[in-house]
């Protein structure tokens, strides 16, 4: 049988508004493993903040986590691929969000950290269900940091933030993933280069891979995936990329709504 992998956003596309998976949402998960997907989870949160959804999921294998940038296995810990930022690359970037008075919040392999303690920075902490902490900033730089993300208000953002990401265009990926808050990660990073790196390691064609997603950082992957489906509430990236976008209705069971089209979908040469 061909082997064939799922590649599944949470926020906004398996977790509805309440970060909660739906008992439709959960049955469709079910059936993409019952049809023979492998899945794997590729969000933008840390892979610790990740796992946190394993009992209410099952089981979890490889995990792609801060917007493609790592790819780790659930149950093993094993580290398939990672990509950080160069240190003085990073080093600067800060710099120049403290001069604006941005807050900064930086992913590491050791978890998540921030720069100093903000309305931004509770803000961030009650969408990603989790807190980040205080951490020494060039001590993380030296030893590797998967993304930084900048934020404060929309309307600061709208004219500090984007000055920030035009004057580093050349040396980051960066992603708005709300209003408010940009992220930088290598430029060699984004979910379509995880998951790339992931088939490669499962032996798994381009062709054989669907992926579901609603965010501007899931636009690579709904793009390169053999087959995508974007939630109608998606953002505008999402809905660009996808091959297919679900029907308009509650968001908390589009991706019961984007399971079904791939199922239905007729097979094709590449086995979907």
């Amino acid at each position: 049988m061909t082997r064939r992998l799922a590649i599944i956003d949470l926020d906004g596309t398996l977790l509805g508004p309440a970060k909660r998976v739906s008992p439709e949402n959960l049955r469709a998960l079910q059936r993409l493993r019952d049809a023979g997907f492998e899945t794997a989870f590729a969000s933008g949160r840390h892979h610790r903040n990740i796992v946190r959804y394993e009992p209410e999921v099952g089981a979890m294998s490889w995990v792609i986590s801060a917007s493609g940038a790592v790819v780790r296995h659930a149950a093993t810990n094993e580290l398939m691929y990672e990509l950080t930022l160069v240190e003085a690359d990073a080093l600067e970037l800060c710099s120049a969000a403290r001069d604006a008075k941005l807050a900064i919040i930086l992913y590491h392999r050791d978890g998540v950290f921030m720069d100093g303690e903000s309305e931004a920075t509770r803000l961030y902490a009650a969408r990603a269900g989790w807190n980040p902490q205080p951490g020494n900033l060039p001590q993380l730089a030296a030893s590797g940091i998967q993304k930084v993300m900048l934020s404060e208000s929309t309307s600061i953002m709208k004219k500090v933030g984007l000055e920030i990401e035009c004057r580093f265009a050349t040396r980051f990926y960066s992603v708005w993933t709300e209003e408010d808050l940009v992220e930088f990660l290598s430029p060699q990073a984004n979910k379509a280069i995880g998951a790339q790196a992931l088939a490669r390691a499962l032996g798994i064609e381009q062709a054989d891979v669907v992926a579901f997603g609603d965010g501007n950082n899931d636009a690579e992957v709904l793009a390169w995936a053999g087959y995508s489906v974007a939630m109608a509430h998606g953002q505008k990236g999402a809905l660009n990329a996808a091959h297919a976008i679900t029907p308009a209705g509650p968001p908390e069971t589009a991706f019961a709504c984007a399971v079904e089209m791939v199922l239905e979908t007729k097979p094709r040469s590449g086995g979907l």
